[in-house]
């Protein structure tokens, strides 16, 4: 319930405050007093919608606050808890301020919130029906609420919720092993490409290497056979060769040393060089027999060396790198191959949950249906009770075809959502003769607070009242035994949820538990309007001027007094 109540400069409200409590508590007052106002008020509160044009003239923004006591209403506290809002105790202070330049600021607790957590917070504890708020019964979604509540489907709609969460679970496993399998299609492609084309080249750890030395031999080869010719000839071959001569030049240094025996070292040295030539003669004829020179290996090598160096290009700047490369793409490989089993396997879990789901969304179809005729009558009931004896209203039961949608019936395929495959839309006709159109279309403002009273009071016991209802002239054009018949639904409802509600009429306000008066004063070339909460004697006063209008009677007097005495019902 709401306890308290605070209003700054929204239009007429300069400083209204209200001390609220549980149960009937009625509004009343002239017309343009600004009644309305203070409910609009409270519907901005639970997320409802705001204007710039609320707020009082020379300020600049209007400040509404309200506490409210959450000690019933434990779905309300879960969101709060779900949302991270704190508060202390059964209570929590919701704040909403709105600027000129439209920005409004909003609090839950001491925490900075959003308008749309002020309207989910709403839907957990408030119903607000007043002019301009009516959205509540108009949702498709709360219709089929109404519906499900009276034919007892929590239990079945329990159900369906945890099976289309399973069939999605599925679904969504099935969808993605298709996507991976169509992208592993391409995956396996080149994977399986660039694997082959590393093991058609079959590279070897250090044959760059060797191949690299092995074409700077064979592309010098012509020149090195020409002078390893050259210095065998030099040594050798030739007539005066270096080696045929030189045991002459022997000779004569030993010639030398004999007539100088201090010469003799140079003698050694000379034939130390002969030996040395030796040898080194030795070394270049097995080079030159060692030399091989083919320009078909040429080509070879340099064919070979330009596919290794491709490899580098694509795969690593070595041998080693692209071995490393090799290794990878055959695991990646592998973790690519999906295996027809576990497709099977997804897909006979989705065919499964798919089925399971089918069975219940069809069986809650099948309730809903067999429950349209009873809910109908019930309501009509109601209606007539509080004065709409030529009203109707009519649920409609549709299913939303959809191409995407899970279910196929007659050539056609239908969504599912966590309420199954029902849409619901209720139709109304006023008057008798009319033709039901969709509610949304064609009620008016009160005649929408009176068909929800109405469905509160056809499922009773079935579906809780919300904690707190807000009625904007919910008699609007009643009298006599319907004013009275609307009073007693009033009252009866009130013993399970804080009723706030405008009234024109004498018999619904003499059974409240509290009235409150809006008038409206003007002063010093400014209009105000304020609340006054009546007494007794204040209450019979005002009754009074409900049923009299300006000319009150001893006679008006003594009927508002019985009527306040016996509450009226």
């Amino acid at each position: 319930m709401i306890s308290h109540l605070k209003i700054r400069d929204f239009a007429l409200l300069e400083s209204l405050d209200l001390d609220l409590k549980s149960g009937l508590a009625v509004f009343t007052g002239e017309s343009g007093s600004g009644k309305s106002l203070v409910f609009d008020s409270i519907a901005s509160l639970f997320g409802g919608r705001c204007s710039t044009a609320n707020i009082r003239t020379g300020k600049d923004k209007y400040s509404l606050q309200a506490i409210v006591n959450l000690k019933e209403h434990p779905m309300a506290k879960e969101y709060l808890q779900n949302q991270g809002f704190q508060y202390e105790g059964d209570e929590i202070i919701l704040t909403k301020e709105l600027f000129k330049d439209g920005k409004a600021r909003v609090k839950i607790g001491d925490s900075l919130a959003s308008t749309s957590h002020l309207r989910e917070f709403g839907k957990h504890i408030a119903e607000v029906h007043s002019q301009n708020e009516q959205l509540f019964l108009l949702e498709k979604s709360h219709q089929l609420e109404f519906l499900d509540r009276f034919a007892h489907l929590e239990s079945l709609k329990a159900k369906v919720k945890l099976s289309l969460q399973n069939f999605r679970h599925w679904k969504e496993k099935l969808n993605h092993f298709d996507d991976t399998l169509a992208e592993s299609k391409k995956k396996l492609e080149i994977l399986n490409f660039e694997i082959e084309e590393i093991e058609n080249v079959s590279p070897k750890d250090g044959e760059d290497e060797s191949l690299m030395q092995e074409e700077r031999f064979l592309a010098n080869g012509e020149k090195l056979a020409e002078n390893y010719r050259y210095l065998l000839e030099e040594l050798t071959d030739k007539e005066n060769a270096i080696l045929k001569v030189f045991p002459s030049m022997l000779h004569a240094v030993e010639k030398i040393s004999q007539l100088l025996p201090e010469k003799m070292p140079l003698r050694e040295e000379w034939e130390d060089v002969y030996d040395r030539l030796k040898n080194l003669k030795s070394t270049i004829r097995e080079e030159e027999e060692e030399l091989f020179f083919s320009p078909d290996r040429l080509d070879m090598v340099q064919t070979r060396l330009q596919i290794l160096n491709k490899l580098k290009k694509k795969f690593g700047s070595s041998i080693p790198e692209i071995l490393n490369q090799l290794e990878q793409k055959k695991v990646e490989l592998e973790k690519w191959t999906l295996s027809a089993s576990d497709r099977d396997f997804l897909s006979q879990k989705y065919d499964q949950a798919l089925l399971e789901l089918k069975e219940l969304v069809f069986q809650l179809s099948r309730a809903r249906r067999n429950a349209l005729s009873s809910f109908e009558e019930e309501v009509q009931k109601e209606l007539n009770d509080l004065g709409m004896e030529g009203a109707k209203l009519q649920v409609v039961l549709r299913w939303e075809e959809n191409p995407e949608g899970e279910v196929d019936e007659g050539s056609k395929l239908y969504f599912i959502s966590e309420t199954g495959l029902d849409q619901v839309e209720f139709y109304f006709s006023a008057n008798v003769g009319e033709k039901p159109r969709p509610l949304r279309k064609v009620a008016s403002g009160g005649e929408l607070s009176r068909i929800m009273l109405g469905l509160r009071s056809a499922l009773g016991k079935f579906s809780p009242a919300p904690q707190i209802l807000i009625l904007d002239e919910i008699d609007t054009g009643l009298g006599g035994e319907a004013a009275t018949s609307l009073a007693s639904k009033l009252k009866k409802l009130s013993k399970s949820s804080q009723i706030l509600l405008i009234t024109h009429t004498q018999q619904i306000a003499a059974v409240a538990d509290e009235h409150i008066r809006i008038e409206k004063y003007a002063e010093n070339g400014r209009t105000y309007a304020i609340s006054k909460g009546l007494t007794f004697e204040e209450r019979k006063r005002e009754l009074a001027r409900m049923i009299g209008g300006k000319q009150v009677t001893q006679g008006v007097m003594k009927a508002a007094t019985e009527l306040l005495q016996k509450k009226a019902v």
